[in-house]
């Protein structure tokens, strides 16, 4: 498995008004249909302008909270994924093949399980449908064994299914790099006390998360060869997901450093991936992109820069370092292009071939 994967995160699209958070892939809890199918050329471009950086991973959030994509029965439990899914998610597969980039597909996000998240309902004596908010996020289905085999039996189960060697789509296999269960779960598990959201309610204990890592990571590995990850936000947690029962095959990392918060994480940037204390490889899977001059106003990074990282992840024996974010649709900002093209030039062995050193005439900086 030893290799460089040089990537990004997309994390989701966006046509510069609306951001698409969770919105990507499936019909949505507000009866419309917003997903890849439907905004196909505006994705592509994206894409194209991806490869022409030189990136050969994007990784893309799925489901984010809930929001689209999956249909709930009454009891608040996974009951399918509706008909725009696999239109979406198979349009989106189709243009990361077009351009040579395999996707990392974040399936949940932390956010599933926040307070007051939105939601419908049929009104039982009109049948009209009702927003509501969810006052302990959608937690029964992470918490309960019954919303695990919902999950893995409805969603996740005919997901992986698809793209297998006996799926309905296994042409595009090979653009699913890795499937990651869930963005950043350091926020929900309750003996994380320091960690967890105040936006989670009801956080759940790291042994019942665990029992779904495994059984979805042998759900992959069983149908597929994709690898399994997750992404860690906090390094002091990092030790966690190194354990054999989870069957993951890479772990990943996040780092937001705060010189004013020295104390909430430590700053990984100079350790070696082998220093880290685990035995599975390691991926920066999330930085900020331009921390130095693009952050949220309460924070204060340090000045390491995109190429300060990149050269750190390449030499520090990390297998990528995916910046946050191309999109840009918060306080990070866009990722600074130059960087990935004086990245691309550093290291040609590393970039996609659809690589175009004709843009650094016009972005070097």
């Amino acid at each position: 498995m030893a290799r460089y994967w040089h990537g990004c995160n997309y994390p989701w699209s966006t046509d510069g008004t609306t951001v698409f958070y969770g919105l990507d892939f499936g019909a949505n809890i507000w009866g419309s249909h917003l997903g890849v199918s439907t905004r196909l050329a505006a994705v592509r471009r994206d894409f194209e302008q991806m490869a022409a950086l030189g990136l050969v991973v994007v990784r893309w959030f799925v489901f984010g909270d809930g929001r689209a994509g999956i249909t709930f029965h009454e009891r608040a439990l996974p009951s399918g994924l509706d008909s725009a899914f696999f239109p979406d998610l198979d349009a989106a597969l189709e243009i990361a093949r077009e351009t040579g980039i395999a996707l990392v597909l974040v399936l949940l996000d932390h956010r599933w399980m926040f307070r007051g998240i939105r939601d419908t309902v049929a009104d039982p004596l009109t049948g009209s449908m009702v927003e509501l908010s969810l006052p302990h996020g959608r937690d029964l289905t992470l918490r309960t064994e019954a919303g695990h085999d919902g999950l893995l039996t409805h969603v996740l189960g005919p997901l992986v299914q698809r793209y297998s060697s006996t799926g309905a789509r296994p042409d595009l296999a090979d653009q699913i790099l890795a499937f990651e269960l869930m963005n950043e779960p350091d926020f929900i598990i309750e003996e994380w006390e320091a960690d967890v959201s105040r936006a989670v309610p009801r956080p759940i204990r790291f042994e019942i998360f665990a029992g779904l890592v495994s059984r979805f990571s042998a759900l992959v590995h069983a149908r597929t060869s994709a690898l399994t990850t997750i992404g860690c936000a906090r390094l002091h947690n990092l030790w966690a997901w190194d354990d054999d029962d989870l069957g993951l095959d890479v772990l990943q990392l996040h780092t937001y450093p705060d010189t004013r918060r020295p104390d909430r994480d430590a700053d990984v940037f100079g350790t070696p991936a082998r220093a880290l204390g685990v035995c599975r490889p390691v991926i920066l899977g999330e930085f900020p992109g331009d921390g130095p001059s693009q952050h949220p106003s309460g924070a204060s990074p340090p000045a390491t820069t995109l190429d300060d990282y990149l050269t750190f992840a390449v030499e520090g024996g990390f297998m990528g370092a995916w910046p946050w974010s191309f999109s840009g649709t918060d306080a990070y900002g866009p990722v600074p292009r130059p960087a990935l093209l004086r990245f691309a030039e550093r290291y040609p062995g590393l970039v996609n071939p659809r690589f175009d050193a004709g843009l650094s005439k016009g972005l070097r900086v």
